[in-house]
């Protein structure tokens, strides 16, 4: 039995590599509308990515007291931006808000959103996002992709803080979610 396997993965390796370009690479694609990000491999099932007082978390927003101005949130990509928009009764968020990320050598930062009275970093970069699928991926310059989010559990059981992680070093503490947009 394992010997019909591996031939037959053999088989398959041998006629991929026979037949170079025919091969298709996956496409881009953005959603259209608006859309919600969720994080896999957190909880038992997919958790919704939400606004607290400028920086992004995982969970169920109304168990996070701890901020001053709280709300779930919908996106629209445009221009490789992703602009954020309230979607809990009485928040508003300035219609300029975007989600960022601040792609910064070695380093583990939080995930965020720009605007509303919120001192956004100077390393924060709003732009460069794209999917891949329902993936949400960032693109460096060069072409190539990322998508190293990372959380931590917070001080309320079930809701996690989001980072990026630009050390390539895997550090724990941290978890390792999959973002993917959900209609």
């Amino acid at each position: 039995m394992k010997l019909g396997t591996f031939s037959s993965v053999l088989a398959l390796a041998s006629c991929t590599l026979a037949a170079p370009g025919t091969v298709k690479p996956l496409l881009k694609r953005n959603p259209s509308g608006s859309f919600s990000l969720v994080a896999y491999s957190l909880e038992s099932s997919a958790i919704d990515i939400f606004y607290s007082d400028g920086i992004a978390y995982a969970g169920d927003s109304s168990k996070w007291t701890y901020g001053s101005v709280t709300t779930d949130v919908t996106f629209v990509i445009q221009d490789a931006e992703m602009i954020t928009t309230a979607t809990t009764s009485g928040v508003t968020l300035d219609s300029d808000t975007l989600f960022y990320i601040r792609p910064t050598a070695d380093e583990v930062l939080p995930v965020g959103f720009t605007g509303n009275g919120v001192v956004t970093p100077s390393d924060a970069v709003s732009t460069n996002f794209i999917f891949y699928g329902t993936y949400l991926m960032w693109e460096y310059d060069d072409g190539s992709l990322s998508d190293s989010f990372r959380a931590k559990e917070t001080n309320v059981t079930g809701v996690y803080e989001l980072y990026y992680d630009f050390s390539n070093l895997y550090p724990s503490g941290y978890e390792i979610p999959v973002v993917k947009s959900s209609s």
